[in-house]
């Protein structure tokens, strides 16, 4: 039996893109270990179904003695279990993870989240640690029995200007892709039109934007239109928005605030716009997948991994970043012709027909497990 560790940061990650992928695997007798930060205060319902361990490696510390002290631990947790593969998710644990890989000389999946932390910044120390990330990428993905997955052609064009992984394979997978039997398009919208963004409530995501670009509706008349923003509270991000200042943004804009909404798939059925204004780092937002699985036109911004998951002016808007009357002037002229909002909305299903579908993006996952386990270093 094949044997394949994956390394998550944070276990609602896992359980939200890829658990289908480790699922998979262990229907074909794969072993999968999965080692992750906890955080749940309740346990997931599939959390039976996995072999879950606390990893070694802290989300967001900053200190360096404990960085050795956690590559000590991976070190010795990988030597003495020999797992036929690593898979490593996320920049921390691909570094780690991957030095660890080529001082054992076990096969290394790496997959690529997002660039953005790295180059974001343009300060001194942020060009030092950029030139060592990639220093290290090189280091990692010079063997042949590594793999780096990337989400977007941004993040795969950067790794290539960097010369990164010319000697391994590195090859473009969209997310984790979408459920398409889950998310759907329910066939009709409510009269009223909704506005919808979901996502964590972070500043980079773009929630002061959207409330800005509510406003200017809220003030007009907001009988005709109604905004909403659905998605947790992530304390634990230094660009989380407290409920304070949330609860004053919404009420000021006109927006209701859904909180964290667990069938998801309901609501987006109902949306006549769905609206993601990021300028995180993103990979390829899986809500943009669902979003257009649903049948929902969308307005993103242009922005890496966003840019994605949509064709501009065909299945949405993409608007610049950071500019929330940009994003207002979007909305406004998608709300004013129902024949393309309901032509889009096509569009974005057929788009996520073709390229996002969930099944797909499994199966190029399981065909590297495939191809690499047990592959010689």
């Amino acid at each position: 039996m094949k044997k394949v560790f994956m390394f998550v940061n944070v276990d609602w990650f896992f359980f939200s893109h890829r658990m289908p992928i480790a699922k998979k695997a262990q229907e074909n007798n794969v072993q999968m270990r999965v080692y992750t930060e906890f955080t749940f205060k309740e346990k997931h319902p599939d959390i039976k179904n996995f072999s879950l361990f606390q990893s070694p490696l802290s989300r967001s510390t900053k200190n360096y003695g404990l960085f050795l002290i956690e590559f000590i631990k991976l070190y010795l947790l990988i030597r003495k279990n020999r797992p036929d593969l690593i898979h490593a998710v996320t920049i921390k644990p691909i570094i780690f993870l991957g030095i660890v890989s080529r001082l054992t000389g076990i096969p290394f999946i790496g997959a690529v989240t997002g660039l953005g932390p790295v180059f974001n910044r343009k300060t001194i120390f942020s060009r030092i640690r950029l030139m060592l990330v990639m220093n290290i990428y090189r280091f990692i993905f010079r063997s042949k029995s590594s793999v780096i997955i990337c989400q977007n052609r941004h993040d795969k064009e950067i790794l290539d200007n960097y010369r990164v992984a010319s000697e391994s394979e590195k090859l473009i997978i969209p997310g984790s892709g979408v459920n398409l039997e889950k998310f759907k398009p329910e066939g009709f919208k409510k009269e009223v039109p909704i506005v919808l963004m979901a996502s964590r409530i972070l500043k980079e995501k773009g929630v002061y934007e959207f409330c800005s670009a509510a406003k200017s509706f809220h003030k007009e008349d907001n009988k005709k239109v109604k905004f909403m923003l659905a998605g947790p509270i992530d304390s634990s991000s230094p660009s989380s928005i407290s409920s304070k200042t949330l609860k004053s943004l919404c009420h000021d804009s006109g927006v209701d605030y859904l909180g964290d909404i667990k069938d998801l798939n309901l609501l987006l059925a109902k949306v006549s716009i769905f609206v993601l204004p990021s300028y995180y780092s993103e990979g390829l937002p899986k809500v943009l997948l669902e979003a257009a699985a649903s049948g929902c036109p969308i307005v993103t911004t242009d922005h890496p991994g966003c840019r994605d998951a949509i064709v501009n002016k065909k299945t949405g808007i993409l608007v610049e970043i950071r500019n929330s009357k940009v994003l207002q002037s979007a909305i406004s002229n998608l709300l004013a012709e129902p024949n393309k909002l309901i032509s889009m909305g096509k569009a974005s299903r057929k788009l996520a027909e073709e390229l996002f579908d969930e099944k797909k993006v499994i199966e190029a996952h399981y065909a590297l497990y495939e191809k690499y386990a047990n592959k010689p270093s």
